[in-house]
């Protein structure tokens, strides 16, 4: 039996970041002021002026974090020339026009909402052209790139991403969740590790990993991260579905049954609810036999 995910369906990990912070800031863990809202850490920095846009929003597409040290590189990862921003083929992150960068992001943040993922894209690498140590760039490319398939360009910018800001969840749980679809589980279960690390109320990461460790046939090592996922996000359907289906591996039809009852008493429609329990009463009527 397989587990349910969406790498990049609705929750906490794909939400693009729309955010300001002062150059020079560093981020500290997670903070629950949102699930995926890190809290910036002021520094004092020679230009006092001098901000750019963080790119952090919304909720996100879910079943989807980073360390920092604003290091400034020639040339973003992939490797392309610098594009020309309004005629300035040499700015830097230091002269850089902050009202810029602030629109191109709100631009692709705009486009991305509206599933223009090419446009999107368009905005958030002029708008890396201007400071490619960006982390939250670097995160919203790899959002916009998986969104148009792109896997393995969207996983070089979730890469950078950490490189600039290790302790990045949100990150960790999207590559991670890139590395499972690849059945690279070994790999993604060290990056769902890694979010839970740093943030432990993370629930989509506890999904995540149990789902992980599901395909794994690690059952019993998945009940816990999934009950602990419902525990911590009660309306977390996805998670109560992938505890009830382990449940039903394991022959606890009743517990399944239980977690089923309750998914579909907040989303009746909720078709995987609707499919697990048909399960879980078709082995509960055949005395538990597995079909």
């Amino acid at each position: 039996m397989d587990f349910y995910d969406k790498t990049h369906g609705t929750g906490p990990d794909d939400a693009y970041r729309d955010l300001r912070r002062e150059k020079g800031e560093r981020r500290s863990s997670p903070s629950l002021f949102a699930p995926w809202l890190l809290p910036a850490i002021s520094l004092a920095f020679a230009c006092a002026g001098l901000s750019i846009l963080i790119i952090r929003n919304f909720l996100g597409n879910p079943d989807g974090a980073l360390n920092n040290d604003h290091q400034k590189t020639a040339l973003p990862p992939d490797g392309r020339p610098p594009v020309a921003v309004q005629g300035n083929t040499n700015q830097t992150p230091a002269d850089a026009n902050p009202d810029l960068t602030v629109k191109l992001v709100a631009e692709g943040n705009e486009l991305l909402q509206q599933g223009n993922y090419s446009e999107a894209l368009s905005r958030y690498d002029q708008a890396l052209r201007i400071d490619p140590a960006d982390e939250d760039l670097h995160y919203n490319l790899g959002i916009a790139l998986a969104k148009l398939g792109k896997i393995d360009e969207a996983k070089k910018q979730y890469e950078e991403a950490l490189r600039i800001f290790p302790d990045y969840v949100e990150v960790h749980n999207n590559l991670g969740n890139l590395l499972m679809n690849e059945k690279k589980l070994a790999e993604a279960i060290e990056h769902f590790q890694q979010a839970i690390r740093i943030m432990p109320e993370n629930a989509s990461a506890h999904n995540n990993l149990g789902t992980a460790l599901g395909r794994q046939g690690k059952v019993n090592e998945a009940v816990p991260e999934f009950a602990q996922a419902v525990k911590l996000k009660a309306a977390y359907l996805e998670a109560r579905v992938n505890l009830a289906n382990a449940y039903i591996v394991q022959g606890q039809l009743d517990e399944a049954i239980t977690e089923l009852t309750e998914a579909l008493r907040l989303q009746p429609d909720f078709q995987p609810a609707i499919n697990a329990m048909n399960r879980a009463r078709q082995r509960q009527s055949s005395g538990g036999t597995p079909k």
